[in-house]
């Protein structure tokens, strides 16, 4: 018996979440043996008090409610249609009752309403929900203005009656219960999944920022390293080969950083910044940067920018703007065996210092077929299974890009013609500033590759890094101090006085953030002062507000442009020596 109870509670009382469809089953089978019984209290008054005159009624309902058991636990799809059918007969026995002449509307009828009201909103739907309830409900109202009644219903007596109502009121106890224990189980479930989702999400984040770092550190130096030596080497077959090491590295950068983007537009977290730049010098930069990929294309590059443009600075991000137009220029070239490939800008308007820009990146390449066109833009897609084969790729580039697109607030849209090219639109609205482009330094007399005024600490703990930083430090006529680790940052500074400290924010011992905090914390003045700039390879989305809580000056993102850490050299060393 206690067996049999704790199993009846385990059915209609679920301790865990239960599917919406079981749900459905569980409670039409309440109420589907409700009517077996209900129909032996029929059958039993119609044999007792009225010599077997309902019979027929009383045996309907129960091999009907017995038959649909059975079908519905063999083909539990079709619950559906089951529940109409029920519903449906109750409103028949509804409307009959409530006519009938020696009933009425009783409380079995109003009973019956809530059980039809019960059954098509958890059962169906809202709209079945509605409908049927209006339905069920007008048979209480057309009573009192239509004057036909039936006969042949017999009201039972009073026993029999007050078990049916409580059968009744049985069955919708429990399907209220059983209801609303699945509904908030699965609700707390629920919660418990998203809660489980955001740390997997959080984790996933820590993984790949991590993972991150650890990829691009060593990548930092050989890149720097294959740019030094193609910039040193005038072996043309030594060129080639460097030339490739160098494109296959900044491929796995830009794989990297494809896979991170995508991860940042998943969670939200990527964000715009806000800093002057000149359109023309971005565009011409990219082009330049592209002109010297390895291979036998001979592609013609051209930048045709409006002149105006040339002449204006723009509010915006500039390195996401790069990263679109370096990612069309990408696959432009890409697919595109031999001709040309260009960069077009011009003003589509302006008013009140707004000006709508549209950027066209065209190509003489292989083109796409207008079927194609639509899933190009989709994640891990590209334009068919061929394209991955033969050009290779992970079909993010284009996501990526047209998601920072709509992040500027700016729309992309391609026309293309297979076999004869591409050309990739984007339509962009920037605000006009009198503020000096990222990047521009102030005029010096000297050699710009002497900075050899320049007191400099590296602080660094990767071996790759400080070689190849030593030897870029060669080039610029710069002699430095190297410091593995926070604590020797302030040895080394209690003792000597530094123009600027290149500081690796995640090192062993002490880290960059907690040196740099320290630093500032100096009762010297001049070294309290020192001009720090942060060398990341992480991706943390706050690393600007990092930089400023702990007192740096700027920050590089590894791998950095060579060019921009002398434009920042230059820029100490005019003040320096100024």
């Amino acid at each position: 018996m206690h067996k049999a109870l704790l199993q009846l509670r385990a059915s209609f009382f679920p301790s865990k979440s239960t599917s919406i469809l079981a749900a459905k089953l569980k409670i039409f089978y309440l109420m589907l043996g409700a009517n077996v019984i209900k129909g032996f209290l029929y059958l039993s008054d119609s044999i007792i008090n009225h010599n077997g005159d309902g019979n027929f009624r009383a045996l309907r309902l129960i091999v009907t409610s017995i038959l649909l058991i059975a079908v519905l636990r063999r083909f539990p799809q079709i619950i559906k249609w089951g529940i109409h059918y029920a519903i449906i007969g109750t409103i028949l026995h509804l409307y009959y009752r409530v006519f009938n002449k020696d009933i009425g509307a009783d409380v079995i009828a109003m009973q019956c309403i809530y059980m039809i009201i019960i059954s098509a909103f958890y059962g169906l739907n809202k709209f079945w929900g509605a409908a049927y309830t209006l339905i069920s409900a007008a048979s209480l109202i057309l009573v009192h203005y239509i004057g036909f009644r039936w006969t042949g219903l017999h009201p039972l007596p009073q026993g029999i009656n007050d078990l049916y109502i409580s059968v009744n009121f049985l069955v919708i106890l429990f399907s209220h219960l059983y209801f609303h224990r699945v509904l908030y189980g699965n609700i707390h479930e629920m919660e418990v999944l998203n809660t489980r989702l955001e740390e997997s999400t959080e984790s996933k984040s820590n993984f790949l920022s991590t993972m991150s770092h650890e990829l691009r550190t060593p990548l930092n130096s050989v890149i720097g390293i294959a740019k030094l030596l193609v910039d040193d080497n005038k072996d043309q077959k030594q060129q080639e080969q460097l030339d490739m090491l160098k494109f296959s590295a900044e491929g796995l950068l830009t794989l990297i950083n494809n896979i991170l983007d995508i991860n940042k537009f998943d969670s939200g977290k990527m964000e715009l910044e806000s800093v002057p730049f000149n359109l023309y010098k971005l565009a011409e930069s990219i082009s330049k940067s592209m002109v010297h990929q390895p291979g036998e294309k001979k592609l013609k590059f051209s930048v045709e920018v409006d002149e105006e443009l040339k002449r204006i600075n723009f509010l915006g991000d500039p390195t996401r703007l790069g990263q679109i137009i370096y990612n069309l220029v990408g696959n432009a070239v890409k697919f595109t065996a031999e001709g040309e490939v260009s960069i077009r800008a011009k003003i589509l308007m302006q008013k009140d210092g707004e000006y709508l820009i549209r950027l066209e990146v065209k190509d003489t390449g292989i083109g796409i077929s207008e079927s194609q066109q639509k899933r190009i833009f989709e994640p891990f897609m590209q334009a068919s299974s061929s394209t991955t084969r033969k050009f290779g790729g992970t079909g993010l580039g284009l996501s990526i890009v047209k998601q920072l697109v709509e992040l500027f607030g700016g729309e992309i849209y391609v026309k293309s013609v297979p076999g004869k090219g591409t050309s990739f639109f984007i339509e962009v609205t920037f605000t006009k500033t009198d503020l000096r482009t990222t990047g521009q330094h102030t005029e010096v007399s000297h050699d710009e590759n002497d900075l050899s005024d320049l007191r400099i600490l590296l602080a660094e703990d990767n071996m790759m890094n400080i070689f190849f930083m030593q030897q870029l430090f060669k080039r610029w006529k710069i002699t430095a101090d190297i410091a593995e680790n926070g604590e020797e940052v302030l040895v080394l500074l209690a003792t000597k006085d530094y123009d600027v400290i290149l500081m690796d924010m995640h090192m062993p011992v002490m880290d960059g953030m907690e040196s740099a905090k320290q630093i500032r914390q100096l009762a010297d003045p001049v070294k309290a002062n020192t001009y720090i700039i942060a060398l990341t390879a992480s991706v943390s989305d706050n690393i600007q507000a990092k930089v400023r809580e702990f007192g740096m000056n700027d920050y590089l993102h590894k791998p950095f442009q060579l060019d921009e850490l002398k434009d920042m050299l230059l820029s100490r060393s005019a003040k320096v020596t100024g």
